[in-house]
């Protein structure tokens, strides 16, 4: 570290156990630069990390303004984790930071096995539980959290056989069956019959899409009281009172959750020191130990805090005796069909000319019999768009599909 760079910590060095150095050589992965993303790298960066990832694929909006403070008015429409960069930057200068507008599922394995930790700032129980999956896979510390309204939780993820760590439980353990996305249930009732008041909207929604052929413009007054009108019409029809007003229709067509800045605060805060405490640890030093249990829960409204006893499951599907996974190892200029080969070593005798082979978190086909610029045996993994560590679904009609993950050798 330079001069300069020495001075801006000092108060760092006083901390018993800090260890300067190894921050600045430290690298994290932050997913999500919303409220919790902004507020998580802010307080990072300032302790002078040393580089940083982000990835989001939102845009800004002005009711972010409120309580996502990397970003400021005049940014709105501009992507969340290329605005974010940039604050970051000017924030702390000697930080490296780089940034991704995709889907998590789509980034290079390269980059989450380049990391010491992973941090989750996601508003979709989906990602949430693909991120899991990532770090699980990976050995990663996942450190997630999440708030609605007044409340907010901090939950860390030790996957099995990290040196110097305890296993804990998985976001999958506290999940066994994830709860249905609102979204997809709502996406079969415009057609039907609304069963609560906010289904009068997503319908006033189908109903707009069908009459312009458009979705609707949200800074739009025209296109709002269109929908206002529609939506009015449906609650009156099947009884869902209140009314709506118009800045109903976004909050609810979006999805969006109450939200407020003093609660992202709490939350954040916890996340972030625990990030460091596990920093340290990773790298033999001690500032203290990690959360135990490693869940905590915040009610805002009564200033509670309550650290929640959590287990293991046995059985689950992501960390314990209910993975069902095969490990293929395998060179990245092999052939594609190279993978058949491993297979049938392993028992597993599929026909290529049958078997459709997806990767499990994108859906995206590398291999599909029946497509021929799909179906060309002498493409290599890498050509095929298979990443070292991805996970593969190997599908046969009427068979049990099969998962594959690949390592690069």
């Amino acid at each position: 570290m330079t001069t300069k760079e020495k001075k801006l910590y000092t108060r760092h060095h006083m901390l018993e156990g800090w260890a300067q150095d190894l921050i600045k050589d430290s690298t994290v992965f932050m997913i999500g630069v919303g409220a919790l993303g902004c507020e998580i790298a802010k307080n990072l960066a300032l302790v002078g990390i040393g580089k940083m990832y982000l990835c989001d694929v939102d845009t800004i909006e002005t009711s972010n303004l409120s309580r996502q403070m990397l970003f400021k008015p005049g940014d709105e429409g501009r992507g969340k984790a290329e605005v974010g960069a940039e604050r970051l930057k000017e924030l702390n200068p000697f930080m490296e930071v780089e940034h991704f507008n995709q889907f998590l599922q789509e980034i290079p394995m390269k980059f989450y096995e380049e990391s010491d930790l992973v941090i989750g700032g996601l508003d979709n129980i989906r990602a949430r539980l693909d991120l899991n999956d990532i770090c699980l896979r990976l050995k990663k510390p996942l450190i997630d959290s999440g708030t609605l309204g007044y409340e907010g939780h901090v939950q860390i993820v030790i996957p099995p056989g990290i040196e110097g760590f305890e296993q804990t439980p998985c976001l999958r353990c506290l999940m066994p069956i994830p709860p249905t996305d609102e979204k997809l249930v709502a996406a079969c009732t415009p057609k039907g019959i609304p069963q609560k008041r906010e289904h009068c909207a997503l319908k006033a929604e189908y109903e707009f899409g069908k009459k312009y052929n458009r979705r609707p413009d949200f800074e739009n007054d025209d296109d709002i009281a269109v929908l206002v009108e529609y939506a009015n019409k449906f609650v009156e029809e099947y009884k869902f009172p209140p009314e709506f007003n118009a800045e109903d229709m976004e909050n609810v067509i979006k999805n969006k959750m109450p939200a407020i800045q003093t609660t992202t605060a709490v939350i954040s805060s916890i996340q972030s020191h625990e990030i460091l405490k596990i920093l340290h640890k990773l790298k033999g030093y001690d500032i203290g130990p990690l959360m135990n249990p490693p869940y905590i829960n915040y009610n805002g409204k009564y200033g509670l805090f309550e650290q929640i006893e959590v287990a293991i499951w046995d059985e689950c599907p992501a960390c314990g005796k209910g993975i069902d996974l095969r490990r293929i190892e395998i060179e990245s200029s092999a052939i594609i069909l190279s993978i058949f080969d491993q297979l049938k070593y392993a028992g597993f005798d599929l026909d290529p000319d049958q078997t459709l082979i997806t990767k499990e978190l994108t859906k995206k086909v590398v291999w599909n019999p029946y497509v021929p610029k799909l179906k060309d045996p002498n493409k290599t993994i890498e050509e095929s768009g298979i990443q070292d560590h991805d996970l593969l679904m190997c599908s046969v009609p009427n068979q049990e599909s099969i998962r594959i993950l690949v390592i690069y050798i």
